[in-house]
């Protein structure tokens, strides 16, 4: 009901400023061309052929705009995937209704990869095996196998590797090393550690970077990306000079980033006076003394508004065409910020509250990746989730917590939350056919297991099962159940450490 209440204030306040949103755009062409014969009629005749790549991840609207624009020549070609259709993120996918268009139309199986080495794609195809066996999950996938494209496949020996651990610890020791030797093999490899959720990510990162090797992380999740923590460290700095914690952090911040060097923060902790008073000639370490001075340069801008001095922090710091752009980017969100206060102050606390958002709408950094060189990928370790990851490769790919709660593929463990709340949604609409509770979790449970294709079919040479029966949780040790994959798919290779 409260839902409800708002979403209705929601429609209406589009409605009062002349707007329309994303949903509006699809709906509103819909009921365009289905209550206008001429206006149908007009892009019917444009549209002699139409084709759709990744149908997987389309909705039923967006399914019936194509159905609507293909009527006259009847020239539509879908091309999908439904093994990897992933509902949850990308898009509310009818999968059931591309399945409906591939038994109605004439089809094409592609079915040849040249991507995986022979374990990781027979690995895929025993995946969509077991599920067909399992009454709870018989339509997760469309039977269709994949094969490989004669003398172009890689080759490796002993592809899939599956390890339980006793601790946390342990497990990520083992990724670490596994993931040194395939350097230490080939620099130029391509490394991929992928995982279910964005807090994972930046635990994986911080672990990462500290182990003295070069993360590269897909999240768009603000305090994850070094030219944001740059920006935010030195506005944090010039809005406490003489609190020597918050001056120490930022310290930390940029020396981490490489700008200074590390383990010094603590040297300015240890300060009875406010460092930014102290005089520099007493300052032994030459590292603290150049950062002496940057912070006394960055409290001469008293004139500068926020998104100014992000900009000149920005630039200062990053100089390349892509990170000129992101420091652009993070200018205009602290001017947005601007526009409801002026106090440096809120616009920080503001700032810190969205850093922490896993995505921000209608805000995505540039990414260096649009250079379309493939050499700066070499030597780094991509770290994202496994949603993220859909349409990547990756030589070595790592999917480490693989514990049955963060994927879970038994459905007597799956627990409704978000899926049981938009089914409550759905059926405000007085047509739709509810679900039960058995009906949404048979669909969670499709979904993991889909998620789980796509992970294990985007490794090239090797492939890495980890998880630990021991976790820690609010500071609390806990154990944890291995994902059944362990057991039911891995278990010839999965060993306990």
């Amino acid at each position: 009901k409260t839902f409800s209440t708002f979403f209705e204030n929601y429609q209406n306040t589009l409605k009062d400023s002349n707007l329309i949103d994303y949903d509006d755009m699809l709906i509103s062409s819909v009921r365009l061309l289905e209550e206008n014969e001429d206006i149908l009629a007009y892009y019917q005749n444009i549209c002699h052929y139409i084709i759709e790549d990744e149908a997987q991840d389309s909705s039923s609207i967006q399914q019936r705009l194509i159905n609507l624009l293909s009527g006259k020549y009847g020239n539509l070609i879908r091309c999908g995937d439904i093994n990897q259709a992933i509902t949850t993120t990308f898009s509310n996918a009818d999968v059931e209704g591309f399945r409906k268009f591939i038994t109605e139309s004439s089809n094409v199986s592609m079915d040849c990869s040249q991507r995986c080495t022979q374990d990781v794609w027979t690995l895929a195809n025993d995946l969509v095996i077991w599920a067909d066996e399992q009454p709870e999950c018989k339509n997760a996938f469309y039977k269709i196998f994949m094969h490989p494209v004669e003398g172009r496949n890689p080759e490796s020996e002993n592809a899939i590797h599956a390890d339980i651990f006793e601790t946390a610890l342990e497990e990520r020791n083992f990724v670490l090393k596994e993931i040194k030797n395939a350097f230490k093999k080939n620099p130029k490899a391509t490394v991929g550690i992928l995982l279910r959720n964005n807090f994972q990510v930046a635990q994986w990162m911080t672990f990462i970077n500290d182990s003295g090797l070069k993360s590269i992380t897909r999240s768009e999740c603000l305090e994850q990306k070094a030219i944001f923590r740059t920006i935010f460290a030195v506005l944090n700095m010039i809005l406490h000079p003489f609190d020597n914690n918050v001056i120490a952090d930022a310290y930390e911040t940029l020396a981490e980033l490489g700008f200074y060097k590390q383990r010094l923060g603590t040297e300015i902790r240890k300060y009875e006076t406010p460092f930014v008073n102290t005089d520099c000639d007493e300052i032994p370490q030459m590292s603290l003394a150049q950062f002496y001075w940057d912070l006394n340069y960055w409290l001469s801008f008293p004139h500068l508004t926020a998104d100014e001095l992000a900009i000149k922090i920005g630039l200062h710091y990053y100089s390349s065409e892509i990170e000129k752009s992101n420091v652009y980017l993070i200018s205009t969100l602290i001017k947005r910020i601007s526009i409801n206060t002026k106090n440096f102050s809120t616009i920080m606390e503001r700032l810190g509250e969205l850093a922490k958002k896993p995505r921000l709408s209608g805000f995505n950094f540039f990414s260096e990746e649009d250079e379309s060189d493939k050499e700066f990928f070499a030597g780094k370790v991509q770290i994202m989730t496994l949603h993220k990851s859909k349409g990547d490769e990756f030589d070595y790919v790592f999917l480490p917590e693989m514990s049955e709660k963060n994927l879970t593929l038994d459905i007597t463990q799956i627990k409704l939350k978000s899926s049981d709340f938009m089914e409550n949604l759905r059926r405000l609409n007085p047509n739709y056919k509810a679900k039960s509770e058995d009906d949404l979790k048979r669909e969670l449970l499709a979904e993991n297991l889909r998620l789980l294709y796509v992970a294990i079919t985007r490794a090239k040479k090797h492939l890495y099962f980890t998880v630990s029966q021991k976790v820690k949780s609010f500071g609390r040790e806990t154990t944890q159940d291995p994902g059944i994959i362990f057991s039911e798919l891995l278990n010839e290779s999965a060993g306990e450490i």
